[in-house]
């Protein structure tokens, strides 16, 4: 196995990047460094097998890059990393570019994802039904859901309108399919006075702080390149239990139960994009057009 380090003008970035996935390259990153060897320059780095490393640089030669003046190309072991960030060649901030390649992969539906979700929704309702907070702690921590949120407002910030839809239409199918997987077991389990006692333990401005505040913290915490799985359990708890609570009161087939968890799923969906989206904001100023890919 081999890391690949490549530095080339940022005019090629999209031709490389289709060259890299042919060649079935992974863990793909694109970086903006403060300071590059050459003009405008743009630094990806990624893990590819031997011969696939090989027929990658013949690909890139190709195109004259790796030659003086025209970037670079470096192959280690892939137990070698190379960090822009630790050796001061880029910023703290992820640039615009960053988030909007970090985002179009936030914004991939993949079977991984979904059985992801369906595990955590079966746990979480299971967790409502007995009253066991380690069991919603651990499907918190199982579902996937910080991604859906944040690559909608990745989207927003750099007004990127298709990277908005895709993040939003990842959201919601997250969402149907936790109601989905709430609403089979509570057929059998789950009672109208049950739903009630949760929705009365339940504060919507309080649920709504909580969403703003969890949006910001995971906007910040992305747009500053650092991991986000922490808080990504916060932001769970802003979607996974107002769908698992809709998903419930729609087995009750009260139609005032069903309202109001659809309300309160709606709030807390629509605060945490806002709250993303001021995170982002903060974090890298104002993007005053689309980035161009």
């Amino acid at each position: 196995m081999r890391y690949m380090k490549i530095i080339i003008p940022k005019k090629f970035l999209n031709t490389v990047e289709e060259i890299l996935k042919k060649n079935n390259a992974y863990s793909i990153s694109i970086i903006e460094p403060l300071k590059t060897s050459i003009e405008d320059g743009i630094i990806i780095t990624c893990n590819a097998k031997a011969r696939d490393a090989e027929k990658i640089v013949l690909e890139l030669k190709k195109l004259g890059l790796g030659e003086k003046g025209h970037g670079s190309v470096t192959i280690m072991p892939a137990n070698i990393t190379f960090s822009c960030r630790e050796e001061g060649m880029a910023s703290t901030t992820l640039s615009p570019l960053e988030l909007y390649y970090k985002a179009k992969t936030m914004v991939k539906i993949t079977k991984n994802v979904l059985i992801k979700v369906v595990l955590a929704s079966i746990m979480g309702v299971i967790g409502l039904i007995e009253h066991n907070i380690p069991t919603l702690i651990g499907a918190m921590i199982i579902a996937p859901l910080v991604d859906t949120v944040m690559g909608s407002a990745i989207g927003t910030v750099l007004g990127d309108k298709e990277l908005f839809i895709d993040g939003m239409k990842k959201e919601l199918i997250c969402a149907v399919v936790v109601i989905l997987c709430a609403f089979i077991p509570s057929l059998f389990f789950v009672s109208k006075d049950l739903v009630l006692e949760y929705l009365s333990e339940t504060s919507i401005i309080l649920s709504a702080i909580v969403a703003i505040i969890a949006g910001i913290s995971g906007g910040i915490s992305i747009a500053s390149g650092k991991e986000y799985e922490i808080i990504g359990v916060t932001i769970d708890v802003s979607i996974l239990i107002p769908a698992l609570l809709m998903g419930m009161a729609l087995a009750t087939m009260e139609m005032n139960l069903i309202y109001i968890t659809l309300i309160l799923l709606i709030i807390n969906i629509v605060l945490l994009d806002i709250g993303g989206y001021i995170g982002l904001k903060y974090k890298i100023g104002k993007v005053n057009q689309k980035v161009k890919h």
